[in-house]
């Protein structure tokens, strides 16, 4: 292929594709020569600039040819790294968040120096659903006028077959959409589960960690819940609700109270918090007065 581009000098001149760094990829290239700060590096058509910290310690001669990633530097510049990238341009990985800004969006670890940033009108509106540190994203690599990441969509993720999947088996995911009907999540064996918004106790961000065990396999599509056997729940949901009693101390809520009300605060049903709470009782830790849960506290406190 033959690309026209315009030169210095106000003529068009014929480039072969291959003249041209490719941006956001490794390039073999060729040490040109030495400056003060570090190693100018070449294709034979165009040059770059290595920095002595982007070496990754390796001591470098004229002449010999290095694997080089190319980016664009904090102050927007292209240049070269030696230091191997987990992520090249138009691939896809499972990636890191090592930073928030929540006026630019979130950063996450692409194994060079400089961090890969995801804008924030990629991620949820409300800011309570976005990534913390150490969350895992599923993202593709783009270049624009610098290198971007773009979360990938369910849509344009291949997953692996569900014909081996049983239901209630259990797999560990990340969060990878959310919307108004539920979540979808991404295990790193491909896995891709469903988890309508009934299926679960509490909100969840995204890129999250989760466990979710497989309810139903319908037509290609893993189903998930978040909600476990009644038995389980019971320790999960008393977790909840003492968790809320240590904290205020008391809740205006009772095993008389209406489901409306236990799940806007728990979001879970009347039936769930009543064996929850008749656990609790059991166990000493709550009185009851005037219409109010109270937390008389753990006498292994």
């Amino acid at each position: 292929m033959v690309l026209l581009v315009y030169n210095t000098s106000g003529t068009f001149i014929k480039r072969k594709k291959n003249d041209f760094m490719e941006i956001g990829k490794i390039n073999n290239l060729k040490v040109a020569r030495k400056t003060d700060l570090g190693y100018m590096l070449t294709n034979g058509k165009e040059e770059v600039f290595l920095h002595y910290n982007e070496t990754n310690y390796q001591e470098l001669k004229i002449g010999e040819y290095v694997e080089a990633f190319l980016y664009y530097d904090f102050k927007n510049r292209l240049a070269a790294t030696l230091y191997k990238p987990i992520i090249e341009r138009d691939k896809s990985a499972f990636l890191k968040v090592v930073g928030v800004n929540y006026t630019l969006g979130v950063f996450v670890d692409i194994g060079i120096k400089k961090d890969l940033l995801i804008s924030f009108d990629e991620l949820p509106n409300n800011k309570k659903l976005w990534p913390r540190e150490d969350d895992i994203l599923y993202v593709t690599l783009k270049v624009k006028q610098r290198l971007v990441g773009k979360l990938v969509k369910k849509g344009d993720i291949v997953t692996a077959p569900t014909n081996t999947v049983k239901e209630k088996e259990e797999f560990t995911g990340y969060v990878i959409e959310i919307n108004p009907n539920g979540l979808n999540i991404l295990t790193k064996d491909f896995h891709l589960i469903f988890v309508h918004h009934t299926q679960k106790r509490k909100d969840y961000r995204l890129g999250e960690k989760v466990k979710v065990v497989i309810s139903r396999v319908h037509d290609e599509v893993l189903h998930g819940t978040f909600i476990l056997q009644k038995e389980l729940m019971i320790d999960v949901d008393a977790k909840s609700i003492l968790d809320y009693l240590k904290e205020h101390g008391k809740m205006k809520l009772t095993s008389d109270s209406s489901p409306e009300e236990i799940k806007k605060l728990f979001s879970m049903s009347k039936r769930a918090f009543k064996r929850a709470l008749g656990s609790i009782y059991k166990q000493d830790l709550v009185e009851f007065e005037n219409n109010y849960t109270i937390y008389i506290g753990d006498k292994n406190e």
